[in-house]
């Protein structure tokens, strides 16, 4: 069984060209609106940008020239991270209903 507090998360991942240059960093955080999601792109030339889905992200890495064994990657850490979150916010979820049981005994 693992220690869940000893777990460090990672949120960003470094996106590649076909030559291995770094072309940015992919980042998923918890948006500031409850239970919603901020998937960015940070591009080293272009700057910063929202992604609304990862359909739309994996079709700004293709434009972008990005390989097909790097979007995969990519998809592989967006479906890791975004399960992570999920948990994260299923635990919180439910430790603030059993507080707030707890409160109205």
């Amino acid at each position: 069984m693992r220690n869940e507090a000893n777990i460090s998360y990672i949120s960003s991942m470094d996106v590649k060209d076909e030559k291995g240059n770094i072309l940015g960093a992919v980042c998923v955080s918890p948006a500031k609106e409850m239970g919603k999601r901020d998937i960015i792109l940070m591009d080293e030339q272009a700057g910063s940008f929202s992604v609304r889905s990862t359909t739309e992200l994996i079709n700004m890495l293709s434009k972008k020239n990005v390989p097909f064994e790097e979007r995969k990657q990519v998809l592989d850490f967006l479906a890791e991270r975004l399960r992570v979150l999920e948990q994260e916010i299923t635990l919180n979820t439910l430790k603030s209903l059993n507080d707030a049981k707890k409160k109205k005994k």
